[in-house]
C-alpha cells in the first residue's frame, strides 16, 4: 500500500470563529518537507506550501474570545430557559427549553475546548495567519509536532559556531507564545556611595 503523501494536522474550520456556517474554510496538512494550508471558498481552493527550511517562527497568542462566547451562550441559554418556564403551556416550554439546551451545550463545549488563540507562521517573505488553529490547546499540539521537523530540516545552531556571514545561515525556528506574563522585580537605585555599607 502506497504511503499517504499528506497527513491532516487540523480539520477544515471557518476562517472566522463567530461564523457558524461559512463558505470560507481553512485546514492544515503535513507533507514530507513542508506544511500545506488549504483555503476553500465555495467552489475554489487555494494552496500554500511552507517548507520546513523556510519557516523562521511559529507564534501563538491567547485571546479572550472564548470568554465572550461563553457569556453569549450563557445569556441566550438563560433567556430561552426563562421563556420556557414563564411562557406557559407545554408546547412553548418544550420548544424554548430545547433551544435553551442547545445553547447550554454550546457553552459546555466552549469551556471544554479551552482558551482561544491566534496563530501565525512566519517566513522570510510573509507572515501567514493559521486560521484553522483557533484554540490554544490545539496550537500547542500542532507546534510541538512541527518543532522537530523544522529543526531537522534547518539543523541546530551550535553555540560555539560563528559563521562568517550570518545572513547566509539558516535561522533556527522559534516558537513564541505571547503574551507571556513578566514577573521580574523592578530594580531600585542605590544611593549609597561605592565601597560603603548602609547602616
Amino acid at each position: 500500500m502506497a504511503e499517504r503523501e499528506y497527513r491532516r494536522l487540523t480539520r477544515a474550520k471557518n476562517r472566522s470563529l463567530f461564523a457558524l456556517v461559512s463558505a470560507s474554510r481553512s485546514s492544515l496538512w503535513l507533507g514530507k518537507d513542508h506544511v500545506l494550508q488549504i483555503d476553500s471558498s465555495g467552489y475554489t481552493e487555494s494552496y500554500k506550501r511552507f517548507h520546513f527550511r523556510d519557516i523562521q517562527a511559529l507564534a501563538m497568542c491567547a485571546t479572550q474570545t472564548w470568554l465572550y462566547l461563553a457569556v453569549v451562550f450563557a445569556a441566550l441559554a438563560s433567556l430561552f430557559a426563562l421563556v420556557a418556564i414563564v411562557g406557559g403551556g407545554p408546547v412553548v416550554g418544550g420548544i424554548f427549553g430545547g433551544i435553551a439546551g442547545v445553547f447550554a451545550l454550546c457553552l459546555i463545549f466552549d469551556l471544554i475546548a479551552g482558551p482561544t488563540a491566534k496563530c501565525y507562521l512566519r517566513t522570510a517573505v510573509q507572515t501567514e495567519t493559521l486560521f484553522s488553529i483557533k484554540r490554544l490547546r490545539a496550537a500547542r499540539r500542532v507546534f510541538e509536532a512541527l518543532r522537530p521537523l523544522i529543526r531537522n530540516a534547518q539543523g541546530e545552531l551550535k553555540a560555539d559556531s560563528q559563521p562568517a556571514n550570518v545572513q547566509d545561515q539558516p535561522i533556527p525556528p522559534i516558537i513564541l507564545e505571547v503574551p507571556r506574563p513578566s514577573a521580574e522585580p523592578s530594580a531600585k537605585a542605590s544611593t549609597s556611595a561605592p565601597g560603603k555599607e548602609q547602616s
